[in-house]
């Protein structure tokens, strides 16, 4: 398949947060399944022309690349699946923050917690625990997940995944600060690929998990489960750039920058549900790991929003 080097030519291209930069001028690409408007980023990066249509495609081009990437993706309520690493613990960023809202939402129905309880957060002065949690996701503000954290109990964030039934996400998936600060120093000063149960890491397969409960309103409650999804869509955000418009696409994404000189951690990755054109909607966890420094966050995003792209159009061809 033909590759291209494109290079933004809009010299004022900014980004406002390392997960979901603006984008500079677009290139018009035309691929089997539809119309593509590739957004490009300040800096050059390969791509191919369009989603690969063969799985083998795909795992060779990844295969390609100096840094690890790996995904599982599966049509709700079908067996039809694509994975890579699927079963590999790796560092979640703030995927994790899902676990904080699901807290929330269950102390909402189960102990009648109202969501317009004030609360003091770093940076914010008072505000309520909704607005905590629009910060939270919409701009996965830290300041705003620890506080709702502290008020909801760090041990009961913690343990939504294992009360889900869910055993391959870390027993402290969502750590306070320092705990994840020595979690990221066991990265960066050790093996390529993580030790087993380290602070805020899992695998592939328990983010699609814990979204398959979800939109199988599985999550405590039907009633829970319907104020998480419909939050999460609430705050949509562009995980891919081929079906970006075409279908609704929410959940949770993150990054993460970690350097101890000379040695250098980066990652990022999300966890959606993708409401497809054709009526089904598909579940999926994407990471990469051990970005180089010299790829900047938005080639990052560019990066994975095509690896999304693929895997959106295996699974609904």
């Amino acid at each position: 398949m033909k590759h291209k080097t494109y290079k933004c030519t809009n010299e004022t291209c900014q980004h406002t947060c390392t997960a979901f930069p603006a984008r500079g001028t677009a290139i018009a690409v035309v691929c089997a399944v539809c119309v593509i408007c590739y957004a490009h980023t300040s800096c050059a990066l390969n791509l191919p022309d369009a989603p690969f249509q063969m799985e083998k495609e795909l795992s060779d081009f990844l295969d390609s690349q100096p840094y690890e990437i790996g995904f599982y993706a599966k049509v709700l309520g079908e067996k039809k699946t694509v994975e890579r690493f699927e079963e590999r613990s790796v560092c979640l960023a703030s995927m994790v923050k899902l676990f904080c809202l699901t807290e929330l939402y269950r102390q909402k129905h189960e102990q009648g917690l109202d969501l317009a309880r004030k609360i003091e957060v770093a940076g914010r002065g008072e505000i309520s625990l909704k607005e905590a949690a629009d910060l939270m996701i919409g701009e996965s503000d830290n300041p705003a997940t620890y506080a709702l954290a502290a008020l909801l109990g760090w041990d009961n964030v913690n343990k939504i995944p294992s009360l889900l039934g869910i055993d391959t996400l870390s027993p402290e998936i969502l750590p306070e600060e320092q705990v994840l600060r020595q979690a990221l120093d066991k990265r960066i000063a050790g093996n390529r690929i993580a030790e087993a149960n380290l602070p805020q890491h899992g695998t592939a397969t328990g983010m699609v998990e814990y979204l398959e409960l979800l939109l199988n309103k599985k999550v405590f409650s039907e009633a829970i489960s319907e104020d998480i999804i419909a939050f999460l869509t609430a705050h949509p955000r562009p995980y891919s750039t081929c079906y970006a418009g075409k279908c609704e696409i929410a959940g949770k994404g993150g990054n993460i920058l970690w350097t101890r000189p000379p040695k250098h951690f980066s990652m990022m990755g999300w966890a959606v549900f993708v409401k497809m054109p054709s009526g089904c909607c598909i579940v999926l966890c994407v990471w990469g790991e051990w970005f180089p420094e010299t790829m900047p966050p938005e080639q990052q995003t560019e990066f994975l929003r095509y690896v999304t792209d693929c895997i959106l159009s295996l699974l609904d061809n």
